[in-house]
This record gives C-alpha cells, sequence and structure tokens, in this order.
C-alpha cells in the first residue's frame, strides 16, 4: 500500500493514488460538506456581483437606452466567459473552487454555455433556491451538479488541481 505514505502537503494527509490523480478521483475524494458549502458561497458571491452589475447599468439606462442593452451583455456572458477562459467565476475565485474539464483543464464554450443553461433552473435564487444543485452535488459520485452531468466538467478545490497528474492537466493554467 505504498500509496498510504504521509505526505503533509497532500489534500488528505495522504500522497494521491494514481486513480486520485485524475480529476475524478480527485472530484470522488473533495468533501462533500466543504464543496457545498463553497459553492453555495460562490454563487451567492457571483448573484451579488451580477446585481450590481444590473443596478449599475440600470442606473446608467436613466442617461441612455442602449445602456439597458449593454447591460445584458455581461449579464448573459458572465458565467460562461469566465468559466470559459479562467475555469473560475469572481465567487470561484473567493471560495477557491475552479471549474474543469475530464482533462483538468478550463471547460470549452460549449461546455461552459451548457453549464449556465442548466444553472438557470437548478441554481437559480427564485427557483427552489439552489436545492436541486445542493442535492445533485451530495448525492453523485463525483459531486457534480446537473449541469456538470450534462456537460462533463466538475467543480474542485484550486488547490487540488497541483494533485493532477501531469499529463492530465496544465496546472500553471489556475496559478
Amino acid at each position: 500500500m505504498s500509496n498510504l505514505r504521509i505526505d503533509p502537503g497532500s489534500f488528505s494527509g495522504f500522497a494521491p493514488s494514481r486513480e486520485t490523480r485524475t480529476v475524478r478521483g480527485v472530484a470522488r475524494r473533495t468533501d462533500k460538506g466543504t464543496l457545498l458549502l463553497r459553492r453555495w458561497a460562490g454563487c451567492w458571491i457571483d448573484f451579488i456581483a451580477l446585481f450590481l452589475i444590473v443596478m449599475a447599468f440600470g442606473g446608467l439606462a436613466q442617461l441612455h437606452e442602449w445602456f439597458v442593452l449593454v447591460g445584458f451583455i455581461p449579464l448573459l456572458g458572465y458565467f460562461p466567459v469566465c468559466e470559459w477562459l479562467w475555469g473560475k467565476t469572481l465567487g470561484k475565485l473567493v471560495t477557491g473552487l475552479v471549474v474543469v474539464n475530464d482533462k483538468g483543464r478550463p471547460p470549452g464554450i460549449g461546455q461552459a454555455i451548457v453549464r449556465t443553461l442548466f444553472r438557470l433552473i437548478e441554481v437559480n435564487p427564485f427557483f427552489f433556491g439552489g436545492i436541486p444543485a445542493g442535492i445533485m452535488v451530495a448525492v453523485t459520485e463525483h459531486r457534480q451538479r446537473l449541469g456538470d452531468l450534462v456537460s462533463g466538467t466538475y467543480v474542485i478545490l484550486a488547490e487540488d488541481v497541483k494533485y493532477l497528474s501531469p499529463d492530465t492537466t496544465i496546472a500553471e493554467v489556475f496559478d
């Protein structure tokens, strides 16, 4: 059992095994409570950021009506663009989370759009308040909500990206 060597720098107190060096392995070993709490907090940080963006453009709309149209661009593109480019939104950055594909890289734009479309139902604060997403994360093996399952993405702790094998990821993307 060589994979049970004590390694104080690893995420569980043990050196990662070959299986935990994959995205699925890291996701499976992530504590559900920690992940749920961080995802929930990150979600609300993102909602507050989006609210402030909408309010800023809403105030500007009194000056000129085209500000209303311009205000929808960041609202519609916030999640897919941030997750596609960096693997994280402001909320994920603050809570230490990152969205990755099965290779450990930021999701493609298509994957990010699918995640966002499912987010409209699963994580909508006015429609079940994110309970469907929380239930899915709690009961799925790799801690995924429905949008993650359909898009082939995973949300993991950013600090755990370094444990992925080099052929799985380019960890410097997240540094």
